[in-house]
C-alpha cells in the first residue's frame, strides 16, 4: 500500500491532487484541518503499487522518527515479537512522518475489514467473554445500518441475565429494530432462517469463557445452527497473551474478524493487537463509548496508528511526573 497525504486550501483541490497523483483508484483514509488551521490534509493510500515509486511533497518533511514509535509501541506492551516486525517495517517504509510509517507497518501485518452497512450473505454472530459490550456494539451496529437506510434484525440469546432483556429491548425500540429473542438454539436456528433476507442481521449470544471448551462447543453450534459469521468482540487494556489465547479460541469456532470496544477506558492496546495476530482476525471497529450514538469507529491502519501514537506524550508526561514527584 501507497499512504501519501496533501495539504490544500480546500477539500477539492487536496481530491484533485490525490487524483493527480495516485489516480482514480486511490483511497481516501483520513481528512482533517491543516497544521496551520487554514487548508485541509487528506491522507489517501493505493494499494497493491511499489513503494519505491512513494514521492514526497516536500523530501524535508520525509523524516520518520522510529525512536518515537518504538516508544510509542513499547508503551502499549506490544509483544517482543510484533514490536520488532513492526519496527522494522516502520523504517523500511518511505513515509512522511510517523503516523504513515507505522500506518503501513500496519497494514503489512495486520487485515482490516469493512464495517457493514446493508445486509450481509449471512447473519453476523458476536461472541466474546461476559461484559465484552457484545449487546452495545450488536445495537451499534444497527444503528449504522439504519442510518444508512436498511433495515435490521437483532436476534438475542442473552435472555437470562439480570437487566439484560430489559437493556436490548431498550437499544431495539430506539433503533427502530426488530428483536427476537432465542433461548434456545433450535429456536436461534428458526429465527436466522426466517429473517428477510434484504434486512441486516446480527446475533448477541451469551458472555462465554474463551477457556471453557463446554462454552466454546455452545458457540460452535450455534453459529452452525443459525448459519451465521461470528465475530469476536474483546475489551481494549488486557494482558497481551490472555487476549491472544482467547482470540484463538474464538477463531476456533468461525471468528475471522474483531471489534474491539472500551478503548474509552484502556491507555494500553498491545492486548488486541495481539489478539489480531494471534487468531488472524481482521481489525473491524472500535468502541469508544457505552452511549450507541456514538457508533462503532472503523479501523484501518492509518485511524490505528493515530490511535497508538497519542501513547508517547502520555508516556512523556507520566515520566515527567515520576521525575518531579
Amino acid at each position: 500500500m501507497r499512504l501519501k497525504s496533501f495539504t490544500a486550501n480546500s477539500l477539492p483541490e487536496a481530491m484533485r491532487r490525490v487524483r493527480e497523483a495516485l489516480g482514480p483508484d486511490a483511497v481516501i483514509l483520513s481528512t482533517q484541518p491543516s497544521d496551520d488551521g487554514k487548508g485541509v490534509r487528506v491522507t489517501a493510500a493505493l494499494e497493491d503499487s511499489p513503494l519505491e515509486s512513494l514521492a514526497f511533497d516536500d523530501p524535508e518533511d520525509a523524516a520518520v522518527s522510529i525512536d518515537e514509535i518504538g516508544e510509542a509501541l513499547a508503551y502499549h506492551r506490544v509483544p517482543p515479537g510484533l514490536f520488532d516486525r513492526l519496527i522494522g517495517a516502520s523504517a523500511a517504509l518511505p513515509a512522511e512522518n510517523e503516523i504513515l510509517a507505522l500506518g503501513g507497518a500496519l497494514d503489512n501485518e495486520f487485515d482490516f475489514a469493512a464495517l457493514p452497512e446493508g445486509p450481509t450473505p449471512r447473519p453476523l454472530m458476536l461472541i466474546g467473554p461476559p461484559g465484552a459490550g457484545k449487546t452495545a456494539a450488536a445495537a451499534k451496529l444497527c444503528a449504522r445500518v439504519r442510518l444508512a437506510g436498511g433495515q435490521a434484525s437483532l436476534i438475542t440469546m442473552d435472555t437470562v441475565k439480570s437487566g439484560g432483556m430489559a437493556q436490548i429491548t431498550a437499544f431495539a425500540e430506539a433503533l427502530g429494530a426488530r428483536l427476537e429473542s432465542a433461548p434456545d438454539i433450535d429456536t436461534l436456528a428458526a429465527l436466522a432462517e426466517a429473517c428477510p433476507k434484504d434486512r441486516f442481521v446480527v446475533i448477541d449470544t451469551v458472555g462465554a469463557n474463551p477457556f471453557d471448551g463446554q462454552d466454546m462447543g455452545r458457540l460452535a453450534r450455534a453459529a452452525r445452527a443459525a448459519r451465521a459469521d461470528p465475530i469476536a468482540v474483546l475489551p481494549a487494556g488486557g494482558d497481551a497473551a490472555d487476549c491472544a489465547e482467547a482470540a484463538i479460541a474464538f477463531a476456533e469456532v468461525g471468528a475471522a474478524r474483531l471489534i474491539v470496544t472500551k478503548i474509552d477506558t484502556a491507555r494500553r492496546f498491545g492486548g488486541f493487537l495481539s489478539a489480531a495476530q494471534a487468531g488472524g482476525l481482521a481489525l473491524m471497529a472500535a468502541g469508544a463509548s457505552p452511549h450507541i450514538s456514538d457508533g462503532l469507529l472503523p479501523f484501518n491502519p492509518v485511524s490505528l496508528a493515530r490511535l497508538l501514537l497519542p501513547a508517547r506524550a502520555i508516556s512523556r508526561q507520566t515520566a515527567s511526573a515520576r521525575e518531579t514527584g
